[in-house]
């Protein structure tokens, strides 16, 4: 009973008894919660905040990026980690579904000829782009593709060009009103129903204003139809990107300074080699042969040298011992790491050495659910179908394609199997079960279905034309090659004929 319960005791014995009964049931109460939520010596030093999203962005957004870029610059683990994200994600393919055979003829021709010069700074092409943008995601947090209208004057055949940008041109100093009622949030300017009205950009990056560009820093409003904003949505309310590395930042740190004071402390061991001990100092020998560097005077030791000492001399020679537990550390902290950036382990390090069939297939299945979820929810949906909008619109003005009709169906890259004759054996099983159509097992495998029958058909109709048999060939022969077919109008012989040759 506290000392306020017990004066209370005193002047009211009903109102001491209903405190006293309240404190104990919040204390049961407390005692019962969630021990993450307990407030002891363990989480004494765990600071936590209510800020939203935007907000803990704020003042760390800045600082995140710039220790990433200097991660995938200088750390060979996370450079690595965000050319295997590039790898597996970058490389969707359009191919128009408007329900026009014509219209779509006429939107791959001119998808064929625009992609190949649509880069604003003419430095790659449509895929290259990709490239890019999955690259700044992950390095960055985000990617901004402005739309760039071109005049009839450049020579285009589709009229418009892409510029990537760095999020570093956004203006995000500070939040502010414009006088228009709506806020601008990390340079993004929202409307009163929190949509995104505009994007306030500098038009240089600002990492160059004062070393490569003279002019100051002015930012621009740009609509926001003219931009598409790239990045992973974490948390409702988010308008920017974290970089992809930004849990495992700590650790990548860390195992760096770790693996550099190994090596500085091996490097001090191989300096240290041999001590020499005399009871005469005014007269020490020469040990081995003498020479000089830029640090003055220096003995060498040679292999089978033999070296005999005076009266009182002794030689002690320098034992480093081994460092343990290097390895043992470095995996952990590498599996850590790996966790951290939602990589298996075994495609970050290359370190296969503990792994089976089993474990590899185990690792490899939630990754490339990960990279299909970020095709989907991120590339398909925030960079490559505004792009594929504003190259329908540009084409149909220039009088390229005679409709407008947006339909597509995008065929993201496929993923190299692990086993191929297990998993072409399970594809095929539940082709033949009805569980999944051709269609769809040629696209996992990032090619377009309508291509591959082209490609089919025509190879059927040439080793027709050669009376050429092959056992790929599933018309004439089984998936045992044991059912060979036979050239048109031969007989099949009767059972029990005396050879097997075809009769007329």
């Amino acid at each position: 009973m506290d000392l306020v319960t017990r004066a209370l005791r005193f002047v009211s014995p009903s109102a001491a008894f209903k405190r006293a009964r309240t404190l104990q049931a919040l204390d049961l109460i407390e005692k019962r919660g969630y021990e993450g939520a307990s407030k002891g010596r363990r989480v004494k030093n765990w600071r936590t905040a209510s800020t939203s999203a935007n907000a803990e962005l704020q003042s760390a957004h800045v600082t995140l990026r710039n220790r990433s870029r200097d991660l995938f610059r200088n750390d060979s683990w996370a450079k690595r980690g965000g050319e295997i994200i590039v790898e597996c994600a970058a490389g969707a393919v359009p191919k128009p579904e408007t329900g026009n055979d014509a219209l779509d003829a006429e939107i791959v021709a001119a998808f064929e000829e625009w992609s190949q010069a649509c880069d604003a700074e003419e430095d790659d092409d449509f895929f290259g782009l990709q490239d890019q943008a999955v690259q700044s995601i992950v390095e960055s947090g985000d990617v901004l593709m402005r739309r760039r209208r071109r005049r009839s004057s450049d020579r285009l055949a589709v009229p418009l060009q892409l510029q990537l940008m760095e999020p570093d041109h956004l203006d995000a100093s500070e939040v502010r009103n414009v006088g228009t009622g709506l806020d601008v949030v990390h340079g993004i300017e929202l409307d009163r129903l929190n949509r995104r009205a505009a994007y306030w950009l500098y038009p240089t990056h600002p990492g160059e204003v004062g070393i490569y560009r003279p002019q100051g820093l002015t930012s621009r409003r740009i609509p926001a139809d003219q931009i598409a904003h790239g990045f992973r949505k974490t948390r409702p309310g988010q308008l920017v990107g974290v970089p992809w590395v930004s849990s495992a930042m700590i650790d990548l740190r860390d195992l760096g300074d770790y693996e550099h004071a190994e090596q500085v402390r091996k490097k001090i061991e191989a300096c240290l080699s041999v001590f020499v001990t005399t009871n005469d100092p005014s007269d020490l020998p020469e040990l081995g042969s003498e020479g000089e560097d830029d640090d003055g005077p220096l003995e060498t030791l040679e292999p089978g040298m033999i070296e005999y000492l005076k009266h009182g001399e002794d030689i002690q020679t320098v034992n480093p011992s081994p460092s343990s537990g290097y390895d043992a550390y470095t995996r952990s902290r590498l599996h850590k790491i790996a966790t951290g950036m939602g990589i298996p382990y075994m495609l970050l390090t290359g370190d296969v050495s503990r792994a089976n069939w089993s474990s590899y297939k185990a690792g490899i299945v939630p990754f490339k659910q990960m990279i299909r979820r970020f095709q989907k929810r991120v590339m398909l949906r925030k960079v490559c179908r505004p792009a594929w909008r504003w190259f329908i619109d540009a084409a149909y003005a220039a009088g390229r394609i005679s409709e407008i009709n947006y339909g597509v169906q995008w065929t993201l890259p496929g993923l190299e199997p692990i086993d191929r004759l297990k998993e072409v054996m399970a594809d095929q099983m539940e082709a033949r079960i009805g569980k999944t159509a051709m269609q769809e097992i040629i696209r996992a495998s990032g090619r377009d279905p309508e291509q591959v029958l082209r490609e089919i058909i025509e190879w059927a109709s040439k080793t027709d034309a050669a009376e050429l048999v092959f056992d790929s060939d599933p018309r004439k022969v089984s998936n045992a090659g044991l059912t060979q077919a036979r050239p048109p109008g031969t007989v099949v012989p009767p059972t029990g004929a005396p050879n097997n040759e075809p009769t007329e």
